[in-house]
């Protein structure tokens, strides 16, 4: 039986895409699978932040910028006013997309460049806390490696160094894939991983198996491997990601953080199967 989870697959792309060209991630395939940000997608956080009156708000890993530009823009429009609006990041890439973005939208967003393993150390400095940081699009799971436990500690490290960055009562909204539903495929037949690995509702990600087939190529208890793949451009590429479980990730939120509120898919989605799993977590 052809099984999803073999090793040829961790470095080269499955069958039907042998021909396609490798290219890179950030910059081959993110700026158009990542599409534009929705409405409702936008109006959740700007609800969170004026539910809880949070005014500082700092965007962890600001990728090409749409969801914090698009979230200042938004709480503009309604007169909810924010004292600062700042991004971390460390890929050049993504901080040249991000600033051309917020240039062209006439906003004074200040990107700091640092690993989140330094922070708060950065390019420019870090002047003051927030009381609202996020990360999204399942950056967290980035970081790993080894042995599930190691991945675990290693993530606990970077909350550890996010929460340093909070305010006491303050707020870190985090997701990451919903790796246990991930887990679930890893001995089915590569045609069943493509029929399974399909939803209705892409959050975040607008070209989800539609421009771009996303492909969990190779899959384990410690590394998920992501292929993508751009039909119309004959291009590919891959993301190597160290997973972290539901209840590991209530774990390592737990030392820094009281979990307010979990959501799958923003809430459209099911513990059993979404893509995304998120958490609102208040700051002891």
């Amino acid at each position: 039986m052809d099984f999803v989870n073999t090793l040829p697959y961790i470095s080269n792309p499955i069958e039907e895409f042998g021909d396609f060209t490798f290219v890179e991630w950030e910059t081959g395939i993110y700026p158009k699978f990542k599409g534009g940000t929705k409405l409702e997608e936008i109006k959740f956080f700007a609800q969170i932040i004026q539910t809880h009156g949070l005014k500082k708000v700092l965007d962890l890993g600001v990728g090409s910028g749409l969801e914090l530009s698009h979230i200042q823009k938004i709480l503009k429009e309604e007169g909810y006013p924010l004292e600062h609006v700042e991004a971390n990041e460390v890929d050049d890439s993504f901080i040249t997309m991000s600033q051309e973005l917020f240039s062209k939208e006439g906003q004074d967003i200040q990107i700091h460049k640092a690993n989140w393993l330094d922070l708060p150390k950065a390019t420019p400095p870090y002047t003051h806390n927030f009381d609202f940081a996020f990360l999204t699009g399942n950056s967290l799971t980035y970081i790993g490696g080894g042995t599930r436990e190691y991945t675990k500690k290693a993530q606990k490290s970077v909350i550890s160094k996010f929460a340093h960055m909070i305010d006491k009562d303050g707020y870190l909204f985090i997701d990451s894939r919903n790796y246990d539903y991930i887990k679930s495929l890893m001995n089915l037949p590569k045609q069943d991983i493509f029929k399974n690995f399909t939803f209705d509702y892409a959050i975040y990600y607008h070209g989800f198996q539609d421009g771009i087939i996303v492909f969990p190529a190779y899959i384990s208890d410690t590394a998920v491997v992501l292929h993508y793949y751009d039909k119309e451009e004959k291009i590919w590429s891959k993301l190597d990601l160290y997973p972290i479980y539901q209840d590991d990730m209530k774990e390592v939120l737990s030392e820094h953080f009281e979990i307010q509120d979990i959501y799958y898919d923003f809430g459209k989605g099911t513990a059993e199967k979404s893509l995304f799993v998120q958490y609102l977590a208040k700051k002891k």
